[in-house]
C-alpha cells in the first residue's frame, strides 16, 4: 500500500516508517496537511496516518479540516497520545475513520490499516451497481462478473482478486497486498495460491493483448494489469481509481 504519514515527531515518524516498510508498504512523510493535499493529484494514497503530534491533526478541528481538504474518501487513522474515550469519540466525530492510542503496537496498526483499506476498496460508492470494462461487466451488487454477456463462475476469493486487478489498472500490486486484501491477515495463503488464481483469471476473463489487456507478473514484486490498444501499446491514465466503485 501507499501510505501518507502526517506527523512532526521524528521518533514517531521513524517508528511508523519501520513498521510499514517491514510489511512491504511505501511511506511518504508530510509535516503539514497542505503539503499532503498538494501531492494528491500526483500520488494515489491508500490511507493517511495522522500522527499524535501533527500541527494540523492533533485536535478534532484539525481532523475536520484535513478531511475537508482531502476531498476524497481516503481512510484516515489518528494516533492519539492517550486512550481517553472522549478524545477518541471527538476525533471519530470530526471525520477520522479509526484511532489508535499510545503505546502503539505495530501489528495492531497494520491490521487496522488493512481492514480500513479493504472497506475502502470494496465500499466507497455502493450506488454504482455496474462497472463496464470492454467485454467485461462487474455487477457489484450481486458480486458477479460477466464476459460478453455470459456470467462467469467465480469463487468469492476469485471475484475479490479479479475486482482488485480490474479496478487498479496501471498499478503494480504487490503479492503481499493482494494476499492481505483477498485472504486477510493471519489466514493461510501462499504465493502459489495467488499465482494459481491469477492464472485462472487470465484465462476466464480473457486478460490477453488480443482482448485489450496485458496482465504481467513483475519479478519478486507482484502483478500489474494494463489496458492496451491495437498492437499491444499500453493505454495511459486509464481510470486510476475505479476502486471507488466497488461493493462488498
Amino acid at each position: 500500500m501507499n501510505i501518507a504519514v502526517l506527523d512532526c515527531d521524528t521518533r514517531e515518524v521513524h517508528w511508523l516508517e519501520r513498521a510499514f516498510s517491514a510489511a512491504g508498504h511505501t511511506v511518504t512523510v508530510f509535516t503539514a496537511s497542505s503539503a499532503l493535499v498538494r501531492e494528491l493529484p500526483r500520488t494515489d494514497f491508500d490511507v493517511v496516518i495522522a500522527g499524535s503530534t501533527g500541527p494540523d491533526t492533533c485536535s478534532p478541528r484539525g481532523i475536520a479540516e484535513l478531511r475537508t481538504q482531502l476531498k476524497s474518501d481516503i481512510p484516515v487513522i489518528c494516533l492519539l497520545k492517550d486512550d481517553v474515550e472522549a478524545d477518541v469519540a471527538a476525533m471519530l466525530d470530526a471525520g477520522a475513520d479509526d484511532c489508535l492510542a499510545k503505546p502503539f503496537r505495530s501489528l495492531e496498526l497494520l491490521a487496522r490499516v488493512a481492514a480500513l483499506t479493504r472497506r475502502s476498496i470494496y465500499g466507497k460508492a455502493r450506488h454504482e451497481d455496474v462497472i463496464e470494462l470492454g467485454a467485461l461487466r462487474i455487477d457489484t451488487r450481486n458480486r458477479s462478473i460477466f464476459r460478453d454477456g455470459e456470467r462467469l463462475t467465480l469463487t468469492p476469493k476469485t471475484y475479490d482478486l479479479a475486482v482488485l486487478l480490474l479496478t487498479h489498472t496501471g498499478q503494480l500490486l504487490t503479492r503481499g497486498f493482494l494476499l492481505e486484501q483477498v485472504w486477510g491477515r493471519g489466514q493461510a495463503a501462499a504465493t502459489r495460491t495467488l499465482d494459481t488464481h491469477v492464472s485462472r483469471l487470465r484465462a476466464m476473463l480473457g486478460l490477453t493483448p488480443e482482448n485489450g489487456w496485458k496482465l504481467q507478473s513483475v519479478y519478486q514484486h507482484g502483478y500489474r494489469l494494463d489496458r492496451t490498444v491495437a498492437g499491444g501499446a499500453d493505454v495511459v491514465d486509464l481510470a486510476p481509481r475505479q476502486a471507488a466503485a466497488l461493493a462488498a
